[in-house]
């Protein structure tokens, strides 16, 4: 098979620079306006010669900018052969990188809305050998054929014919418009400032919030509530408008090699194919809100990494959903249809002794804040003892959930840890081969009481993953280990069978 080099789209030349150019020069921009506008120095808008240089400087950045990309677009190089995969780059370095089709385990790809009527898409490549900080290969503006014709050679590569491959073109899940907004509206990050709002007013001790109500007038209070309250309205727009664009179509397709493709975006669309021997575990979620509705969240546990290219601050979160909100109901229904290997029931066991004092004792050291506060500004003694037992109410209310809603249970081969992680009830299901480790740890005072904390760690991402359990007893550590041992014995008794 004869192939030849080939370089991304020449709309490269135009989007890539742009790219650059705007993320960087709006913040500097923003820098100079904003300190001169504390100032209150506005001469320089007065002065012809401002706006001369302004652009000035502009076009210099947007050309050095181009020609840092051109340089790219001449040196960075792909090229298919029958066995592998070649992708050259380096302007003063040059660097070769050589993956086998079979090698890859995932590609991904990007499409911003623009990028959709040119035919062009962004195309991450990720081995095993993946540093979890950036994808192996990433290619932008290159044809959307590229992705199909990578795909068809890396499953000729999992020894399947041309032929035989096939993907389902009907989305086996699609999320509805409906499910989409209530989805936005039970995130977490929408109480976000109200709860900040009034943490800080607990902080702030009363005589000093009587001082600045009695210098400031009601009016430029009433002013202030209602600026707040704006400001929480525009906040609160744009995280739902955030994620309604992130999760817009969201849809789940059957790909062949027992591998599930995700898509989900409106204005960037993004797509990604996850084979099956990647999943490394589950984590259902469920919140306060979640729970009154009767909603679950399940994402995935991926060995792996997060992508992101070299000029980009933040990747990808490594553990994409699966379904980002199912009724309760449906539940084992979709674990059947997309990952039969998570999807058994569990007879939960929880704690039968709560461990209630054990989960309070150190969430006590809160009332440290108070009483030091106190000691600095003496104000009433009253107001010490209330914002004492608002802390103590919340400890134990929080305590009181942790250590009953914490339980583990067990399958053949599935082992599932159920905790109590912010304001969400999480369950973590999780192979017992892809069991990094399993740690015990307990101390001088509590092993007598005969308690310990279990944890395990699975890959994921750059990392670990870890779950745990506190304050079980020895009985149920017991139980744990010997299921997670049962993966030495299993291999031991595999290997004895093969030397026979």
């Amino acid at each position: 098979m004869m192939s030849r080099l080939k370089r991304y789209s020449k709309w490269y030349l135009l989007f890539a620079p742009l790219k650059s150019y705007i993320r960087s020069v709006w913040q500097l921009f923003l820098v100079v306006i904003v300190g001169n506008l504390l100032k209150k120095d506005l001469s320089f808008s007065k002065d012809a010669r401002f706006y001369f240089y302004c652009l000035l400087a502009a076009v210099g950045i947007f050309l050095l900018f181009f020609i840092y990309h051109l340089l790219c677009y001449f040196t960075q190089t792909y090229e298919l052969t029958a066995e592998s995969f070649i992708f050259r780059k380096g302007i003063f370095k040059k660097q070769e990188l050589i993956i086998p089709y079979e090698r890859i385990q995932t590609i991904k790809q990007q499409q911003w809305i623009i990028m959709i009527p040119l035919g062009l898409v962004r195309l991450m490549i990720e081995t095993a050998a993946s540093s979890g900080n950036e994808a192996e290969i990433d290619l932008p503006f290159v044809p959307q054929s590229l992705y199909e014709e990578l795909e068809n050679y890396r499953k000729q590569g999992y020894g399947k014919s041309l032929s035989g491959t096939h993907s389902s073109k009907k989305a086996l899940y699609s999320l509805s418009a409906r499910e989409l907004l209530v989805f936005a509206l039970t995130e977490l990050s929408l109480f976000t400032p109200i709860i900040f709002m009034f943490a800080l007013l607990e902080v702030i001790p009363e005589p000093l919030q009587e001082q600045l109500f009695g210098q400031v007038s009601e009016l430029i209070w009433m002013i202030t509530v209602l600026l707040f309250v704006l400001l929480y309205v525009l906040f609160a727009i744009l995280s739902i408008g955030k994620t309604i664009l992130q999760y817009a179509n969201f849809s789940i397709y059957q790909e062949n090699n027992d591998a599930l493709r995700i898509e989900h975006g409106l204005i960037e669309q993004k797509s990604q194919v996850i084979p099956a021997n990647k999943i490394q575990g589950i984590r259902i979620k469920q919140g306060i809100i979640s729970h009154m509705l009767g909603l679950v969240s399940v994402d995935l546990l991926l060995a792996g990494g997060q992508e992101k290219q070299a000029d980009e601050k933040s990747a990808q979160t490594n553990q994409p959903y699966l379904l980002p909100l199912i009724p309760t109901a449906k539940l084992q229904q979709y674990l059947s249809q997309f990952v039969p290997e998570y999807a058994d029931e569990f007879d939960l066991q929880s704690v039968k002794e709560q461990r209630l004092w054990y989960f309070t004792r150190f969430k006590l050291f809160a009332v440290v804040l108070p009483v030091g506060l106190y000691l600095i500004f003496d104000f009433a003694w009253w107001w010490l003892l209330l914002s004492i037992a608002i802390l103590l109410a919340l400890s134990m209310i929080y305590a009181s959930f942790q250590s009953k809603l914490q339980a583990y249970g067990m399958s053949s081969k599935l082992l599932c840890f159920q905790q109590i992680h912010l304001a969400e009830c999480q369950k973590v299901i999780v192979q017992r081969k892809n069991i990094q480790s399993l740690e015990i740890r307990t101390s001088r005072w509590l092993y007598p009481k005969k308690f310990a904390h279990c944890k395990i760690s699975v890959k994921a991402g750059n990392g670990d993953f870890s779950s745990q359990l506190s304050y079980l007893p020895l009985e149920a550590i017991d139980e744990i280990s010997s299921f997670y041992r049962l993966k030495r014995k299993e291999r031991a008794i595999f290997d004895d069978s093969t030397n026979c």
